[in-house]
């Protein structure tokens, strides 16, 4: 029996700090080289793309994919998981709020371990659906006195902070310029950009970036200067950003920027990539990996089965 699991259900069982749990374990498997995965492939078709991620945890003795598919403006995202000893197919979930859940829970592991420990004030470029993880997430590691959003658009902007101000009872400001958010102990990005919105000039000292919304080579969210003076970058998969990376692209073709200098995620669990001092900026450049989708998978179904929630596919 193949168990199908919903949205709604997957967001009954679990939240943000599962998700968080099951990234940092995936960074632990990174560094054991217990995870084996590969970069995101894209198929286009007439109408729309079909994306494929696969990933084998084996500490955790399962495996399994993310396959969604992008036709006129729609995403539909599934999860395909398996028994990492038999192969035996366990689940099949709708994969939309495990994304939002584990792409917000990687910026917040990265923040642990990289932002500086007096770090007081947090800004964020975006208010869209993934921003919202993104807030949460980095709020259940580190706490901060003033959190500023920053949107294009500044309604969506005052709107996004109103509604998350409610839900997490703390005050959440909108902010109409760029630099004010990007002035911050800790910057996040989580836009569509096309052409960079956090520009390199406006970071101060020893502030950490997570650039976690541009995951194709056409999208680019940070400019040249805010690679150029992270003293420490990560990438969550190396091999899949030099299919996807617009952010760094501009700085490897001009030979400004190396791939051996890039650092991976697993490497902020072996203690390979840690902060030098409170002056370094430092970067983490979120693509989305496969590994920490299989990993929330597990737990969503493993509470299934605990839980009775689901249902039973006879296949």
């Amino acid at each position: 029996m193949i168990l199908y699991l919903s949205e709604k259900e997957i967001g009954h069982l679990v939240d943000i700090a599962d998700a968080v749990n099951a990234v940092e374990s995936v960074g632990r498997s990174m560094a054991a080289r217990e995870t084996i995965f590969e970069p995101r492939t894209r198929l286009r078709m007439k109408n729309g793309f079909l994306h494929l991620m696969p990933a084998s945890m084996e500490n955790d003795r399962v495996f399994g994919y993310k396959a969604y598919t992008c036709f006129k403006g729609k995403a539909r995202f599934f999860v395909h998981l398996f028994d990492g000893e038999t192969g035996v197919p366990l689940a099949i979930m709708e994969g939309d709020k495990l994304g939002q859940l584990r792409t917000g829970a990687a910026s917040a592991a990265a923040t642990r371990v990289l932002a500086r420990r007096n770090a007081e004030s947090f800004g964020l470029f975006g208010s869209g659906y993934q921003a919202e993880s993104q807030l949460e997430a980095v709020l259940s590691v580190k706490k901060f006195k003033d959190i500023r959003v920053y949107s294009r658009n500044f309604e969506h902007a005052q709107k996004f902070s109103a509604m998350m101000g409610e839900k997490l009872g703390m005050a959440v400001r909108a902010v109409k310029d760029p630099a004010e958010a990007a002035s911050c102990d800790v910057v996040t990005t989580i836009t569509a950009a096309t052409s960079p919105v956090l520009s390199g000039e406006f970071l101060r000292p020893g502030c950490h970036v997570n650039a976690a919304g541009g995951n194709m080579l056409v999208k680019r969210e940070l400019d040249e200067r805010a690679v150029e003076r992270a003293g420490l970058i990560v990438i969550d998969g190396r091999e899949q950003g030099k299919k996807e990376c617009g952010d760094f692209l501009p700085l490897i073709e001009k030979g400004k920027l190396h791939w051996d200098d890039v650092r991976e995620f697993g490497d902020l669990f072996s203690g390979a990539a840690s902060r030098s001092d409170d002056e370094e900026i430092t970067l983490f450049k979120s693509q989305g990996i496969a590994p920490w989708d299989v990993a929330l998978a597990k737990v969503a179904y493993e509470r299934a089965v605990e839980s009775k929630t689901g249902t039973s596919l006879n296949l």
